[in-house]
């Protein structure tokens, strides 16, 4: 199997090493280039002695490589992908180096499925028991404290509010996480951005973003407040929103999904100093959506995952929570797609009504994910804030599409015909993620406001 041209670009890290590794892709840079099945090597010429020795699994995708660099995958590993994207490296034997490298990730996927059939180690319960309380106890205080300084905030008036400092919020955040409730404190951290946003078409008035963002937290401190009350699916999706971790023995427990499950997109977020990557799927034949988050730092690069455009054949597992979403990967492995399609994608009408029907359930909700069928691409009759807006609609209405320097690129790849459409809603503007249009998937870059389109499948 090869991986398109697209598929490989999104997994550079960053926009930096997406060009170094398009600089490497030159067959003439490489030598002793082969593969075995799956996987490919090759070593090119550096700043080093040696030649970087670099070899890569596409049904990871994985890859290694012999340079200093701290960023996965590297700028060679990407250049070794893109020389394969461009014509298939022909068939060899693997050298030593190459061998070890494949020989490791056996040994390594082995010794990983024995650990997973060992049984467990005995737990100490009555400490377990101790530290789940204390968190509680400190989540209980930091409840008290935010229902105060809400209660504060109402009292003067959203005019007094926005005319807070940067550290007004920041210290009410801080207290949060103090109080082992980062879910909160992230939304607290969000408010003053929502306060010096421009007006911009797909999104509501900075006031209104205030209000409906203090709103949202006022709804989720209340339903931490009455967990017993609610069913135990909706309470650890509370849980979750707080900031709860969801444990290895709570996702042991959960049940598998097998499906073949087409990745739509990916999206790279930095959070706090942590890289976050979101991959977007959908099962082909049950039509649930997942999103399975990896988070990484400099010395901790993130796990190779399947790309964009490519079909996972196997398991996922739904950490608890209602309505659910968040995933992990089980068993399985990355092929190419079977087709290029968006599975279960209904009208506008039937997106707002799951809309409204995820948020009748949980209504801290920011966004959903959405699929559309048959939508057109198109500018609005007005302008936001002098700017051109554009939406996709269908005979059943018509959804914003929010601000993007990609929308020109997205209109188009559509080119006035009726396409599907995958991307986040939040009540105000849909912000695409994926296009399927002529039997192609168009994905967004996962890092970069680069006004372009990759097409992965």
């Amino acid at each position: 199997m090869s991986l398109t041209t697209a598929q490989i670009l999104d997994l550079a890290p960053d926009a930096s090493s997406r060009k170094a590794g398009q600089d490497q892709a030159k067959p003439q840079k490489w030598a002793g280039l082969g593969r075995a099945g799956t996987v490919i090597w090759g070593e090119i010429k550096g700043s080093g002695a040696s030649p970087y020795r670099t070899v890569a699994d596409l049904a990871g995708p994985a890859s290694k490589c012999t340079c200093p660099s701290r960023k996965f995958p590297c700028k060679h590993a990407l250049g070794l992908m893109l020389v394969d994207a461009s014509a298939p490296i022909t068939e060899g034997e693997p050298p030593d180096w190459a061998a070890a490298w494949m020989k490791g990730r056996d040994s390594r996927a082995a010794a990983a499925e024995t650990r997973a059939k060992e049984p467990a180690k005995p737990v100490d319960e009555r400490a377990q028991a101790k530290r789940r309380q204390a968190r509680e106890d400190r989540v209980a205080a930091s409840l008290d404290e935010l229902d105060l300084w809400l209660r504060d905030l109402m009292r003067r008036g959203l005019g007094a509010a926005r005319s807070e400092p940067y550290a007004f919020w920041d210290r009410m955040a801080g207290r949060l996480v103090d109080g082992q409730a980062p879910g909160l404190a992230r939304r607290v951290r969000a408010l003053p951005g929502l306060i010096a946003a421009a007006p911009q078409a797909g999104a509501p008035r900075p006031e209104a973003a205030l209000g409906l963002g203090l709103g949202r937290l006022a709804l989720l401190l209340r339903a931490a407040r009455r967990l017993d009350a609610l069913a135990p699916e909706q309470a650890a999706g509370v849980r979750a929103a707080l900031g709860y971790p969801v444990t290895a023995e709570e996702m042991a427990a959960r049940p598998d999904q097998a499906d073949t499950w087409a990745v739509l997109a990916h999206a790279v977020e930095e959070e706090d100093r942590l890289t976050a990557r979101s991959v977007w799927l959908v099962g082909r034949e049950s039509g649930a959506l997942a999103q399975v988050i990896d988070y990484g730092t400099a010395g901790s690069p993130l796990p190779p995952t399947p790309a964009a455009g490519q079909d996972f054949c196997g398991s996922l597992a739904f950490q608890p929570g209602d309505p659910p979403l968040r995933a992990v990967f089980r068993e399985g492995r990355a092929g190419p797609a079977a087709q290029a399609v968006l599975p279960s994608a209904a009208s506008v009408a039937a997106a707002r009504d799951t809309f409204a029907e995820v948020l009748a359930r949980a209504p801290w909700l920011e966004r959903w994910p959405v699929r559309l069928a048959n939508v057109r691409l198109g500018r609005l009759a007005t302008a936001t804030g002098g700017k051109v807006a554009f939406a996709a609609g269908d005979e059943t209405g018509s959804l914003a599409l929010g601000a993007d320097p990609r929308l020109p690129s997205l209109l188009a790849v559509a080119a006035g015909r009726p396409v599907d459409l995958f991307g986040l809603y939040d009540g105000y503007g849909l912000h695409p993620l994926a296009l399927v249009a002529q039997g192609r998937l168009y994905a967004m870059p996962a890092q970069g406001a680069q006004p372009v389109l990759l097409q992965v499948a």
